[in-house]
């Protein structure tokens, strides 16, 4: 008698006579499950089979799964195990779950175990779209991923879209009320032939150490079979309305001006970089070399959640090696590890805030990234002792950006607590962080930003996760 080994040990489903296992990955391939033969061995090598139940089975052969084998395997002679197996297929992404239900038929000299007979394998839907199939199809709420992220500073967006990204962020700057710099776009494919197109910005009214504005244009987008379709303006956000006249060179003057495809990218254009990205973009129809593209994210339609920046270079540096990111660098400026330029700096600004800032005796840096904002943007906090010797921490947060060289762009200022404003050397801070580019290097787990125009000047860094309270943490 033969019997599926994991039914003799899994819990049943509720309301079933048999375990369900999983979910399991769509696309993810051959699966094997034991079974056990019981009662004697066979002289014989024993080809036993197994079917599908349908009215238990929810998935479709052939688009969820297949039958290796026709739907039969062998129990070697003189052996007391099998395995059947399961194909799970790839296929476009959608929500939820599909079930298919394996049921052991046996042969003529095996009997079957009525009570251990049946697996139920359950197969998820939700994943990563399957690059055979139409990209537009697997974009949207319900789908692994519903938006593609237009980074400005990806090199291989065309020169003439990202002059006009460019343009954009240059009259976004331009506009009174404070300086704005825009950070991040992408686009979010919604429900009802909804998409909306996002800028994620700094200043304005958004200045603190946690706003950021946005703008959101929608549009009604039709896509046709293959996936082309046009932008229909619908409505706008209140920045969206009041930014529109800076953002007209990407919006009116070409996605809502041309008729485009959405698409998967290929490779002859951008290869991902790291083997979990996947990139997608929109082509216009009537000049194949006019695109925007970036990598597929799961976002959302008011800009809430930011984006990681699409550098490799940031995931390899940062990562913490357990499939998270380290969300601080601690900088001791005296260690030996730093450039002797830097703690020439480092010492003149130490001896500015003593003189100009009430006795107030700079102790030691950390940059925060908070991982609201997913790397978009950084936090310059200075550990500081008061004159009568308080412990206290300044804060001064800056727009972050790192180029696909791993160049990081000179630190542009957003907004700083009165502390930050206290202890804002400007040998440090105003001449250095906001003037320098900096090449970032890993070492174990310090990061070493380096000047680009003078490789004898850099300083270093440790990774970690501090909490921004001096209670909690303070370096010594």
């Amino acid at each position: 008698m033969i019997e599926i080994d994991a039914a003799t040990w899994e819990s049943k489903a509720p309301g079933k006579t048999y375990p369900i296992k999983g979910p399991y990955e769509k696309g993810i391939g051959i699966q094997t499950f034991q079974v056990n033969l019981i009662g004697g061995l066979m002289a014989t090598d024993q080809v036993v089979s197994y079917r599908i139940v349908p009215e238990e089975t929810t998935a479709v052969e052939g688009i969820h799964y297949s039958l290796p084998n026709n739907g039969s395997f062998v129990i070697p002679a003189n052996s007391t195990t099998g395995y059947l197996t399961l194909e799970i297929l790839d296929f476009p992404a959608e929500s939820g779950t599909h079930t298919v239900v394996l049921e052991l038929v046996g042969n003529d000299q095996i009997k079957v175990s009525e009570n251990y007979k049946r697996l139920g394998v359950s197969i998820l839907l939700t994943g990563p779209p399957s690059e055979e199939h139409a990209l537009h199809t697997q974009l949207g709420p319900d789908s692994y991923f519903n938006s593609i992220y237009f980074d400005p500073l990806n090199p291989h967006i065309p020169a003439d879209i990202r002059q006009r990204i460019e343009q954009s962020a240059t009259n976004l700057a331009a506009q009174t009320g404070g300086p704005r710099r825009l950070q991040s776009m992408y686009i979010y494919f919604g429900n009802d032939n909804l998409v909306t197109v996002v800028a994620q910005y700094y200043g304005g009214g958004g200045n603190s150490l946690t706003a950021g504005p946005i703008a959101t244009w929608t549009y009604e987008m039709v896509l046709d079979a293959q996936g082309v379709g046009r932008l229909e303006f619908k409505e706008a956000n209140g920045n969206g309305n009041s930014q529109r006249t800076n953002f007209f060179p990407i919006l009116g003057d070409y996605l809502e001006k041309y008729e485009f495809k959405v698409d998967w990218v290929d490779p002859g254009i951008m290869t991902p970089a790291r083997p979990e990205v996947q990139l997608g973009g929109l082509f216009r129809t009537d000049d194949p070399a006019s695109y925007i593209l970036g990598p597929l994210a799961t976002l959302n339609a008011t800009g809430t959640i930011r984006p990681f920046p699409s550098s490799p270079v940031m995931h390899e540096l940062f990562t913490d090696g357990n499939g998270g990111y380290y969300t601080t660098l601690y900088i001791d400026p005296a260690s030996t590890t730093q450039s002797p330029a830097f703690q020439t700096r480092w010492q003149e600004a130490y001896d500015h805030i003593v003189t100009t800032s009430s006795g107030r005796q700079l102790h030691k840096m950390l940059f925060y990234f908070n991982p609201t904002f997913n790397f978009q943007d950084v936090r310059v906090v200075n550990y500081y002792y008061t004159s009568s010797g308080g412990k206290i921490l300044g804060q001064m947060r800056f727009q972050w950006r790192v180029d696909y060289d791993g160049h990081v762009k000179p630190f542009a200022f957003i907004y700083q607590d009165a502390n930050g404003n206290a202890t804002r050397a400007p040998q440090i801070i105003d001449n250095f962080l906001m003037t320098t580019e900096f090449a970032m290097s890993r070492t174990g787990n310090r990061i070493r930003f380096t000047s680009v125009d003078d490789p004898s000047v850099y300083f270093e860094g440790e990774l970690s996760n501090h909490p921004l309270n001096v209670n909690t943490f303070w370096p010594e």
